[in-house]
């Protein structure tokens, strides 16, 4: 797996985290602009990302460490000859453009839905 589909996966988990309010409404809104115009292309996708997140410390901090826990979690004998990263496990789907677009969608429904009613 390359490092553009690393960064995107781990950063489409940061966006599928139900647990994590890492990203705003309006980061979302921002990422959905961002992304909107670029070719299904993950190298350039990767690239405009980074560039978004490296302006949101919260999240660069994140990635980073999530970039990590996917780099560390494989053992050294999992590492192909010649790559500085293990290889990750391949996930259940492939990686594009309308991946990234649904982890975005996703991530604005489930933190912005509202609260259920309290019972009484």
């Amino acid at each position: 797996m390359s490092f553009d589909e690393q960064n995107l996966e781990a950063f489409i988990e940061l966006l599928n985290d139900k647990r994590s309010s890492l990203f705003s409404a309006k980061d979302r809104a921002e990422l959905a602009q961002l992304i909107k115009p670029l070719p299904d292309d993950i190298e350039k996708l990767s690239v405009a990302i980074a560039a978004w997140y490296e302006k949101h410390p919260k999240i660069l901090d994140a990635q980073l460490a999530q970039l990590s826990n996917q780099s560390s979690s494989g053992a050294s004998s999992d590492r192909l000859p010649g790559t500085k990263f293990a290889n990750i496990k391949t996930p259940d789907y492939n990686l594009n453009k309308k991946v990234l677009q649904n982890a975005i969608q996703q991530s604005s429904a489930t933190n912005s839905s509202p609260p259920s009613p309290a019972s009484k």
